[in-house]
């Protein structure tokens, strides 16, 4: 996928994941919005939905807000037709020490 349409997929589930963790913890949210910040932000390539998948599983074993993005309607020959597709897997807000298990297999995107 081009580098545009990687940045949109990942910021995608980025913000999804943020959200659902907002909705459960709600009493955190001033935590995120007084500090300037919202940590770190890393983006890594996984070889293949599957591993997305089982990352996403490990990391809802493990406690971890998650969120698992699918594209659909979008076309951008050849891999995306307008099918649903999922394209990105995001960890967190969480601790990297919470997350390293799960994400040190992945490559960042250079």
């Amino acid at each position: 996928m081009s580098s545009g349409k990687l940045a949109a997929q990942a910021t995608h589930a980025g913000r999804l994941s943020l959200l659902q963790f907002i909705k459960h913890h709600p009493e955190r949210m001033d935590e995120f919005l007084g500090c300037h910040s919202a940590g770190s932000v890393v983006t890594l390539r996984a070889p293949t939905v599957r591993h997305l998948e089982a990352a996403r599983e490990q990391a809802v074993s493990a406690g971890l807000p998650c969120a698992l993005f699918e594209d659909s309607g979008h076309v951008m020959l050849p891999h995306f037709d307008g099918s649903p597709v999922v394209t990105a897997l995001a960890i967190g807000p969480a601790p990297r020490s919470a997350m390293r298990a799960i994400t040190k297999k992945f490559q960042v995107v250079k």
